[in-house]
């Protein structure tokens, strides 16, 4: 029960940003079959407030825009096809 509400935290556009500017590091979370119906809109959200950490790491200049979209690509696709070694 406990871990469960843990998760809950970073689930919402708002959460998923300070998580993102907590760990600036990775990106990702875990999903499971209770949740599996949401799967899809929350990887969009999560793609959606990636972007927009990266876009402000560039407006910044603590990241340059074509660093920024390979980790943008990295953190959608990349990543996970490695991980599931296809």
């Amino acid at each position: 029960m406990r871990d469960h509400a843990l998760m809950g935290l970073h689930c919402s556009p708002e959460g998923m940003l300070r998580f993102r500017e907590q760990t600036a590091e990775t990106a990702g979370f875990n999903d499971d079959t209770r949740a599996f119906l949401s799967i899809p809109v929350r990887h969009d959200v999560a793609s959606r407030v990636d972007c927009g950490f990266l876009a402000k790491l560039v407006v910044e200049r603590r990241l340059i825009e074509d660093e920024a979209a390979k980790v943008a690509r990295d953190l959608a696709y990349n990543l996970a096809k490695q991980a599931c070694w296809l």
